[in-house]
């Protein structure tokens, strides 16, 4: 009997803690998708000389520019935005302007992405599916004004603010790794 009561309590808790894929909410989507977005430099920087030996060199030259600009830029307003929330909440009034320049920047580097998806395609890299990376690149918590509805429902709770605070200084650490993996690409390309 104890050992029936056992394997219970065994398939119970593996149950429970293993064999369901938990759901990401909507700021672990971002992350996730960051770290794909790694991924995916991680694996051209590997085959970069590939690309140098490749018709489409210059592009990816331009492609690298391109995004370590735009990342750049979102890291400065990640950090600014942390700051904001630290020092006044989510009800400091420069805090929708910022959230607003922040979702345009993720925006603009989606598109970045998406748009030289073609380029990434035409490498044929081995072992390697573009669609693993780019069907998964979920940026919604920064859209649509996401976040700035869901602050006024939140007020005053310290796990949510603790939560996007989180999120961005976890992303601001991702998006500096990303823009270290481009500036090494773009080394050894250009």
């Amino acid at each position: 009997m104890k050992k029936v009561l056992l394997f219970i309590a065994f398939l119970f808790i593996a149950d429970t803690n293993f064999a369901r894929d938990k759901p990401r909410d909507a700021y672990q989507n971002y992350l996730y998708s960051l770290n794909l977005v790694s991924k995916l430099f991680s694996t051209l920087t590997e085959n970069a000389q590939r690309i140098t030996h490749s018709p489409d060199r210059i592009k990816f030259a331009n492609f690298a520019v391109m995004f370590n600009k735009k990342a750049k830029v979102l890291i400065i307003n990640q950090n600014n935005l942390i700051n904001l929330i630290n020092k006044g909440g989510f009800k400091d009034h420069h805090f929708p302007n910022s959230l607003r320049v922040m979702q345009t920047n993720v925006a603009d580097l989606e598109k970045i992405l998406l748009a030289n998806r073609p380029l990434v395609d035409h490498l044929s890299i081995p072992n390697f599916n573009s669609a693993e990376v780019y069907d998964k690149l979920n940026f919604r918590i920064y859209e649509n004004d996401e976040l700035i509805s869901q602050a006024p429902k939140n007020k005053g709770n310290k796990a949510f603010k603790r939560k996007v605070l989180d999120n961005l200084s976890q992303s601001v650490v991702i998006l500096n790794e990303c823009h270290g993996k481009v500036a090494a690409l773009y080394s050894k390309i250009k």
